[in-house]
């Protein structure tokens, strides 16, 4: 499944102390980046990440967590505010928060709950508040239980929105372990993730959770697949697709191919040294 997606994380704050040649090399291909939260939060990492991702080649993209006890406008002014004068091809509106009061304790208590009904509404109008002032690709992020559970109301209008899903396909348990690891032995045991209910399809799947860490970074890092190759992506968010995805090997072959004064150089010293030995 990893040679069939296009590759790409998502990360926050929690990810600060990142390097990205590691991940550039495993193939991953775009990042998706918190920049705010609700009408009260910015994520202060996030104009070094874009900046970082970009340099490295990544296709980026923002995202918003979503808080239904804010009006749509407010955090709309609140996202605008984190990502002026940043670069990015999509954003992303993350729907999941159900709960009014934030005390783990207190969230499984059905008065302390949104109703589907407003948490459907705002999020439907934040979306398109969004669409409209960047007239950039928007995705809404949430998961089938989330929408099953706490905000049926989503099923009316979801199928008009590309869906960025997320579904672990995992036990339980954090893992260290190596691009090559996890690409041969840590695919997804399924083809795709539940859709939520109304949904259509997905564009974007957060497979992973916080389960693996992974060269380069030394905290989890939620890995997820675009529905398509990178050229599809490309042409997603309307930027110019490149004619092909060269590996590191490919472009190394390409390098001694087109300079053969390196491998020239390189087999005379081999003999001298052989000599010399």
């Amino acid at each position: 499944m990893f040679d069939q997606y296009c590759l790409g994380v998502d990360l926050s704050h929690w990810q600060a102390a990142l390097q990205w040649d590691p991940l550039v090399r495993a193939g991953v291909r775009f990042a998706i980046i918190k920049a705010s939260q609700g009408s009260y939060g910015r994520d202060l990492s996030c104009g070094a990440h874009l900046r970082n991702a970009g340099q490295a080649g990544m296709i980026c993209g923002i995202y918003h967590w979503f808080d239904p006890g804010c009006s749509a406008q407010s955090q709309l002014t609140n996202l605008k505010a984190a990502v002026e004068g940043r670069e990015f091809a999509f954003l992303a509106l993350d729907v999941e928060q159900y709960w009014q009061n934030w005390e783990m304790s207190k969230r499984a208590l059905k008065e302390n709950h949104f109703s589907a009904a407003l948490i459907s509404r705002r999020s439907l109008e934040m979306a398109q508040l969004v669409r409209e002032t960047w007239q950039k690709p928007v995705l809404i992020y949430t998961r089938a239980s989330f929408v099953h559970d706490y905000a049926l109301d989503m099923q009316t209008w979801l199928r008009h929105w590309p869906l960025w899903v997320a579904h672990y396909p995992y036990p339980s348990g954090r893992v260290s372990l190596s691009w090559e690891t996890l690409k041969t032995h840590y695919s997804p045991t399924i083809r795709n993730p539940l859709i939520p209910p109304g949904g259509k399809n997905w564009h974007f799947w957060q497979f992973s959770g916080d389960k693996f860490v992974l060269p380069g970074i030394n905290a989890p890092l939620d890995l997820n697949f675009f529905h398509g190759s990178l050229q599809d992506l490309q042409v997603w968010c309307g930027l110019p697709a490149s004619s092909k995805a060269w590996t590191l090997e490919e472009k190394m072959s390409l390098l001694w191919q087109a300079h053969p004064q390196l491998w020239q150089n390189k087999e005379e010293r081999d003999e001298q040294q052989t000599q010399t030995g």
